[in-house]
């Protein structure tokens, strides 16, 4: 597994941040860093039946629901 390092360069402002505008911070933030294609190029446990769900949607949902403020596992199921 190949993990380079990205620069982020992090501002802080005065200015009023909606919800739509801290998600949208998250998703530049993922695709800059690349983690999703090393999520899916890590070797994971793969489901066992044609219901199962990928392994990297697993984990990605689980990150979402932490990052958008789920307090309890079910609330990180719901995202799933």
């Amino acid at each position: 597994m190949n993990i380079k390092m990205v620069n982020l360069s992090i501002e802080y402002s005065d200015k009023k941040v909606t919800p739509f505008g801290g998600l949208s911070l998250l998703k530049r933030f993922l695709d800059k860093t690349g983690i999703v294609s090393t999520l899916n190029d890590m070797n994971l446990p793969q489901p066992g039946s044609n219901r199962g769900y990928n392994p990297s949607d697993i984990v990605f949902s689980f990150w979402l629901g932490v990052w958008t403020g789920a307090s309890r596992y079910i609330h990180c199921d719901w995202v799933r």
